[in-house]
């Protein structure tokens, strides 16, 4: 049989398949989106239902993603964990709860690190984690979905804080960390646990206050328990999200595009998405009759000055003077200055940074 035949027979062949099934469009690839909070929240409502619309209408269907708000597939705690094993596809895998594994990630939570721009905040993470902590993230079997990060933290308490003095030995909820090291140089005692068990030990007085942003004191309704408002915002905690790399290396160059370029919006969505909360924040503690308390200009000259060797131990403990921690410290504070000076619209006219994934 000669080659023009054997092509012949092979195009009846494909033609057939395709009668058959009715279609010439490409297989969908299921993916499986597990998130910590509920579908009401405004985490899964402006960022992670948006991002998974983005990839089902960036791969023009081909991506099918199946969605698990509410902790439905695993604790948020164990996001690196179900990543790495295939219960999920992407969800959402913070360093804090995985401390042991990291080392150069911590120092994104170093008190006054990131710049007060949210947006700039991800900009500055983005860089960061190209250029110095992409390795330690892969190590634990995932790839970068996209960076997030907290807002400053502030105390909540179930008890009156009118100064750093009335913060000595409140036991204080912080998820580990530098901000459990915070909580401590302050004159607490920290009590690590993940934020979802942090409601109820609050309610039952097994803590005595949390160490959170404004946005989260109100979005996980500690409010309700905690009428006392230390805002000191001393630290961001980085919160980035993950891709199980075994989903990731089976997709082809143009899936992987998606992702990339879906993840790009997502991390801005998510720091647009605390913009908000944050200036409703006030709003609503005002409501629920929570006392704000700002400190004063000598408890903030304490406080800076309580946490300022964190900077320098921080270096000192992950290889002193000319290694990559002293190098990652540096360019943090270099970014830092470098997109304060900028405004919003500005970083994000900027092109992504490359090298994320």
């Amino acid at each position: 049989m000669d080659i023009m035949r054997i092509s012949t027979f092979k195009a009846a062949g494909i033609a057939f398949v395709l009668a058959l099934t009715g279609s010439t469009a490409l297989a969908e690839t299921d993916v499986r989106l597990s998130y910590n909070q509920p579908e009401t929240s405004a985490a899964w409502q402006q960022v992670m239902a948006p991002y998974a619309d983005r990839l089902e209408n960036l791969s023009e269907g081909e991506l099918k993603v199946q969605r698990y708000p509410g902790e439905v597939l695993h604790p948020v705690a164990d996001g690196f964990r179900a990543a790495a094993t295939g219960i999920t596809d992407v969800t959402s895998a913070w360093p804090l709860y995985q401390a042991s594994s990291f080392t150069l990630f911590h120092g994104l939570g170093l008190p006054g690190a990131m710049p007060t721009s949210d947006i700039a905040t991800v900009r500055v993470m983005d860089e960061l984690y190209a250029k110095y902590l992409r390795d330690e993230y892969e190590n634990l079997r995932v790839k970068l979905a996209f960076d997030a990060s907290t807002p400053s933290y502030d105390i909540l308490a179930s008890k009156p804080i009118n100064s750093l003095e009335d913060l000595k030995g409140l036991s204080i909820r912080a998820g580990g960390a530098t901000a459990t090291e915070i909580v401590e140089r302050l004159g607490g005692t920290p009590v690590t646990m993940s934020i979802t068990d942090a409601y109820t030990a609050f309610q039952q007085g097994v803590v005595d206050g949390i160490i959170l942003s404004s946005a989260d004191m109100v979005a996980y309704r500690m409010i309700e328990v905690g009428k006392h408002y230390y805002q000191i915002g001393v630290a961001r905690i980085a919160i980035p999200h993950a891709i199980s790399a075994q989903f990731y290396d089976g997709l082809s160059d143009d899936l992987k595009a998606v992702f990339a370029e879906a993840g790009n919006e997502a991390g801005y969505d998510y720091a647009r998405m605390y913009m908000g909360l944050t200036q409703n924040a006030l709003t609503e503690m005002g409501k629920a009759g929570v006392t704000i308390v700002q400190p004063s200009e000598q408890d903030k000259q304490k406080i800076a000055e309580l946490l300022a060797p964190m900077w320098d131990e921080f270096v000192a403990k992950n290889g002193g003077e000319n290694s990559a921690a002293a190098r990652f410290v540096a360019d943090m504070r270099a970014l830092r200055d470098k997109y304060e000076g900028m405004s919003d619209e500005e970083i994000l006219a900027l092109p992504p940074v490359e090298g994320l994934r």
